[in-house]
């Protein structure tokens, strides 16, 4: 499984049982050499290193304790066969936890593949484990969960060549509507998956909860022209250093107050600027223009009214 990790304590971990889970997961998809396994495990953002052919050689060692039938022969170029199991796996609560908090940290850093390779290992164990609410914790690691994997793959492929699609969606109210669109990034926003686009039935850009789109009904290799009009703001972020922000692609930094980074943001959609600013809490003041300001005011005040109104 290729994947990427940064600044992950593992040491918390147990990683002997780790390890023993991904062998269990590789071997139920092929035949592995001693190298094959060992690379695996470097490559494991779960492991990220080489161990001894020894540890290895225990790790089997380990499945084979639990009443798994693993063979080696010459036939097979000296690779180990899982040629027989009873599992169930018996996860702890822990060991889950310890899955989940890897995940959550790096799962913003993997490419697609990556996540379908996590996606498929969470499969794995969920298919040879009996207990139904171990499934359901399990299953709900992964931020696929719930998503059409074809459906998504498809978006990804129309996003890459800047295709105009037409979509069934289920919007707010539970009712499904047709949305044509040209389909340009699939990524993460406050931990869902959406697709952003332009959407050509409101002229301007959108993003839809991938989850929600039921169907695609017609590609276009060739998408209409749009031209829309920008929208600029500024505002000011609050004791946050230049070295650890992080810039958006829409966002440039046109002064310095104190311990203040005063930006300039450019967008089509200044309904995803509210977003990203309100986003920020009591850490991001709008300097202009007026009207978005006092549009964010406005619904800062709603927000409070409507808690209000819950005590």
């Amino acid at each position: 499984m290729e994947a990427v990790e940064k600044g992950i304590d593992l040491l918390q971990l147990n990683l002997t049982g780790m390890r023993v889970i991904i062998l269990f997961s590789l071997l139920l998809e092929s035949p592995k050499t001693i190298d094959e396994i060992n690379s695996e495990y470097e490559q494991s953002p779960l492991i990220r290193e080489k161990v001894s052919p020894d540890t290895i050689r225990n790790d089997i060692n380990s499945l084979r304790d639990a009443g798994c039938v693993i063979s080696r022969t010459t036939k097979s170029n000296n690779k180990y066969a899982l040629l027989k199991h009873p599992f169930e796996l018996n996860l702890n609560e822990s060991e889950i936890k310890s899955l989940k908090k890897i995940y959550n940290k790096i799962y913003t850093t993997l490419s697609f593949n990556e996540l379908f390779s996590f996606d498929e290992f969470f499969q794995n164990i969920i298919s040879y484990t009996k207990d139904e609410q171990l499934k359901e914790e399990i299953a709900g690691i992964s931020r696929l969960s719930g998503i059409d994997r074809n459906i998504l793959k498809d978006l990804i492929k129309y996003s890459k060549s800047k295709n105009q699609i037409k979509i069934l969606y289920v919007s707010q109210n539970g009712q499904i509507k047709e949305h044509n669109l040209i389909a340009e990034k699939v990524g993460f926003r406050h931990d869902k998956l959406y697709l952003f686009c332009i959407d050509l039935d409101y002229n301007k850009n959108a993003f839809y909860h991938v989850s929600k789109i039921v169907n695609v009904l017609e590609i276009k290799l060739k998408a209409e022209k749009k031209d829309f009009q920008k929208f600029k703001a500024k505002y000011k972020l609050l004791n946050i250093s230049q070295e650890n922000y992080a810039f958006s692609d829409n966002e440039k930094l046109v002064g310095l107050s104190g311990n203040d980074l005063i930006i300039e943001a450019e967008t089509e959609n200044d309904f995803i600027m509210m977003q990203n600013i309100l986003g920020f809490g009591k850490n991001c003041e709008v300097l202009e223009p007026l009207e978005f300001r006092n549009k964010i005011i406005s619904t800062i005040k709603a927000i409070r009214r409507m808690y209000d109104n819950e005590k």
